[in-house]
């Protein structure tokens, strides 16, 4: 069974560059552009992880980080942004977020992350 991993992401090419890198690695992807309707898409899945851009439409993603945490609190999550400062909301962001990747970053960074956020046990076949 593969590990599922949720993008989000309103930019198109950066969430279909995501999905892609992750696919091609063994994770098994649901992405939406923004963070509305996520509860009714995710409904009954068990996810491993969530990568979220900060600067979505309606709701930031530190705020979907936060929804998602409550309401599945071993989903492991990675911010990502070109212009969020994570210094300035240091408290939240912990509390909420595993980690924050500045944009643009490299596909090993990415994946390097995901393998230190998700239990071994969880890649193993």
């Amino acid at each position: 069974m593969a590990i599922k991993v949720l993008v989000v992401d309103d930019d198109q090419r950066t969430r279909e560059a995501l999905v892609e890198i992750l696919g091609r690695a063994g994770y098994e992807v649901i992405a939406s552009a923004s963070g509305e309707g996520l509860e009714s898409l995710l409904s009954g899945d068990f996810l491993a992880a969530a990568i979220i851009d900060y600067n979505l439409p309606r709701r930031n993603g530190l705020e979907i980080a936060q929804s998602l945490r409550h309401t599945m609190p071993t989903c492991r999550t990675v911010l990502i942004s070109s212009e969020y400062q994570p210094w300035r909301q240091s408290d939240t962001l912990s509390a909420s977020v595993d980690r924050f990747l500045a944009k643009p970053f490299s596909k090993t960074d990415l994946l390097n992350v995901l393998m230190e956020l998700i239990p071994p046990s969880a890649h193993l076949p």
